[in-house]
Formats: structure tokens, C-alpha cells, sequence
């Protein structure tokens, strides 16, 4: 029965017992699509990685690159994938894995891993590498806000402003705060950035 086996999964989730929770996905597999059960076993997998992830890593790597294979989108999975191999010193495999999913699906937490992915590089040094990722999805504000970011970290204002500049007509949420921020740290314009922020 489809629905018993759901509850019981719902159950093992509330708890927090990832394994168990894999152990009902599994038994429920062929009332699924393989879609859904691939994408469903990479979430969970994903979720206990995290779990072991402070005392255990290198399950938790091995559980997260198991996750990336079989939902290669899956940001979360990726972001934790690329963070763990990175400390691994893995940085290639970390790269491609950042990117194939930042391909799929940009999102801030893959572009902050990727902008890590060497521990101790200068602030300069994270932002060639943004702009290098960003490149992979050209014209995308998630690469615009990544670039603008790294630049005012490195404290490259023009670069900054260079990034985000095609999306200020129209400037969403997190545009109109990163340029409040540009403002305040490059000029200490207070009122500009309020402008931006009330924007």
C-alpha cells in the first residue's frame, strides 16, 4: 500500500531519521517513477549528509556525491559535495561538480562554494574565480549578484557595478540591497543606499 509506505517515510523525516527514511523509500520503489525515486533517495541522502557532516566527513562526502549523481540540480547536495571535497583537497572534482549543477540551476549557495573552494585564496583571487562560473551562465542575474558580491568583497567597485548594471531597471530585492551595500562601503553614502533600500 502506496499511502502506508508514505507514512511511514513522513514519519522517519519527523524524526529525523534519515536512514530509516531511506529504508521506506526504498521498500516503496516500485510504486514510484524512477524520477521521483531518484530525486527523493538524493534529498534524503542530502539531509543526512548534513547531519554527519560535523562529526563524520567522510561519510557525509560520499553520501552527498551519491546524492549528486543521482539528482545532479539538486543545489543543496552540490554546494555540501563541493565543500567537503574541497577540504579534501579534490578541488578539480569539486570545480566540475559546482559547476555541472551551477549549469543546471545557479544559485547563491553553489557560487558561494564555488568562490571557496580554495581555503586562504584573496579576496581578488574568489573573485576570478566567480566571474569564471558566472561566465557559464551568461546574462543570469543569480551570476550578476555572485560577481557583484565577490567584487565587494575585493573591494572592486566598478566591477561590482559593472555586474549588476543590467538589472537596475528593474532591480529586484537582493540587486537593490547589494547596491545599498556598494554604496555604503565605496562612499559611505548613506543616502544613496537608503534610497536603494527604500527602492
Amino acid at each position: 500500500l502506496a499511502w502506508a509506505g508514505q507514512a511511514v517515510l513522513d514519519y522517519r523525516c519527523a524524526a529525523a531519521d534519515w536512514a530509516g527514511a531511506l529504508s521506506a523509500l526504498d521498500s516503496m520503489q516500485g510504486s514510484l517513477t524512477k524520477v521521483v525515486y531518484r530525486r527523493q533517495r538524493a534529498v534524503l541522502l542530502t539531509a543526512r549528509a548534513m547531519t554527519l557532516a560535523d562529526n563524520d566527513r567522510d561519510t557525509a562526502r560520499k553520501l552527498a556525491q551519491e546524492a549528486v549523481k543521482l539528482a545532479p540540480d539538486l543545489v543543496p547536495a552540490a554546494a555540501l559535495a563541493g565543500r567537503l571535497l574541497a577540504e579534501q583537497n579534490e578541488l578539480r572534482k569539486a570545480g566540475r561538480l559546482l559547476e555541472a549543477a551551477w549549469k543546471a540551476n545557479p544559485h547563491p549557495d553553489l557560487a558561494e562554494a564555488y568562490a571557496n573552494l580554495r581555503f586562504g585564496d584573496s579576496a581578488r583571487d574568489r573573485l576570478a574565480r566567480v566571474q569564471k562560473l558566472a561566465a557559464k551562465s551568461p546574462g543570469g542575474i543569480e551570476g550578476a549578484l555572485a560577481v557583484a558580491h565577490a567584487a565587494l568583497d575585493a573591494r572592486e567597485f566598478a566591477v561590482a557595478r559593472a555586474a549588476l548594471a543590467p538589472h537596475l531597471a528593474m532591480p529586484t530585492r537582493r540587486v537593490a540591497t547589494l547596491m545599498a551595500d556598494i554604496e555604503q562601503t565605496e562612499h559611505g553614502d548613506e543616502g544613496r543606499a537608503r534610497e536603494w533600500m527604500a527602492r
